[in-house]
């Protein structure tokens, strides 16, 4: 075999992932009685890093060969992924990827195409990576720390919005909840009355007299 290179991406931010990595391209080494002429580590923390992926790989030597454990490694989508792949097996650099099992050879070769052509329509990849993603930029935020979730107090959009004027009309005449749900055809009028006290509607109307339900 060429020279080998293995490849870790190191996030600060999952420490899982990266150990994980290690630990897969160690015991494949072991396993397959490879040398390994240099270990590359690229700390990638956040996805405006990857940049750096690379621009490193770009000093590569030619018809060496890199070893990595995942291929989302190399980014976290699906079109960052192909672009260094095909960019490092144009220059003639072989990819051995543990965790899929794959052998991707050079840009010529008919398996490695039919290979990368199946990479590009694999929705199950696309999908854990958007989870590791995911994971990823909220432990930094809690690293940060930065409150998740939405802040407290946050009114999120409501069905009734729409409606929102002939709501305040109603109200302001008089008319209960239960008589304004039915008449704008809301099955349940517990929604609306939930979507008025947390609105505090009826605050900001003149003073009624309640029509009885």
């Amino acid at each position: 075999m060429s020279r080998v290179l293995s490849f870790v991406r190191v996030n600060n931010n999952n420490e899982v992932y990266t150990k994980s990595q290690v630990e897969g391209i160690e015991k494949y080494v072991e396993k397959n009685n490879i040398s390994i002429s240099q270990n590359i580590e690229i700390e990638i923390d956040t996805p405006d890093q990857e940049k750096n992926i690379l621009e490193f790989l770009k000093n590569c030597e030619a018809s060496s060969t890199l070893l990595v454990y995942d291929l989302n490694v190399f980014g976290r989508t699906i079109e960052t992924i192909l672009e260094i792949v095909k960019f490092l097996l144009s220059n003639k650099i072989r990819i051995i990827v543990i965790k899929q099992n794959l052998d991707l050879i050079d840009d010529k070769d008919m398996l490695t195409q039919m290979i990368l052509g199946v990479i590009s329509m694999t929705v199950g990849l696309e999908k854990e990576l958007m989870s590791l993603r995911t994971k990823e930029a909220l432990t930094a935020k809690k690293l940060k720390g930065e409150n998740l979730g939405k802040p407290k107090g946050t009114i999120q959009k409501s069905k009734f919005d729409k409606q929102r004027d002939k709501i305040e009309e109603l109200l302001a005449v008089g008319l209960s909840v239960r008589k304004i749900a039915k008449l704008l055809g809301y099955n349940n009028h517990i929604g609306l009355n939930n979507y008025v006290k947390k609105r505090n509607i009826r605050h900001n109307l003149p003073n009624t007299l309640d029509i009885a339900s």
